[in-house]
């Protein structure tokens, strides 16, 4: 019985772990920013993309975190747009910390 038991949280454990979708985190820099309305401005542009789950932006890092929602897959394109839109420049980008191609 022990054994059984055993067996299936190994099984269960690792099919989780195989099917976990990996969440996408994208770090992109953001220069032309002086202030915290420039925050707000850049953030609400980002939150309103396709599959935004989450956004942070720094004024100290000059940078923008966009968490997606789990399985939807980042647009560097349009993220780069949106900051642009918002009225700054949009830099060097990562996802998941290996560089964009774009």
């Amino acid at each position: 019985m022990a054994r059984s038991l055993l067996l299936f949280y190994i099984l269960t454990v690792f099919s989780v772990n195989v099917f976990a979708v990996e969440q996408q985190t994208i770090e992109i820099e953001v220069t032309g920013m002086t202030c915290p309305f420039c925050v707000y401005g850049t953030e609400k542009k980002l939150q309103k993309l396709d599959g935004v789950e989450n956004v942070d932006v720094s004024l100290d890092k000059k940078k923008a975190r966009i968490v997606m929602k789990e399985g939807k897959t980042a647009d560097i394109d349009a993220i780069k747009k949106a900051i642009t839109d918002a009225g700054f420049t949009a830099g060097k980008a990562s996802i998941n910390g290996k560089p964009a191609n774009k």
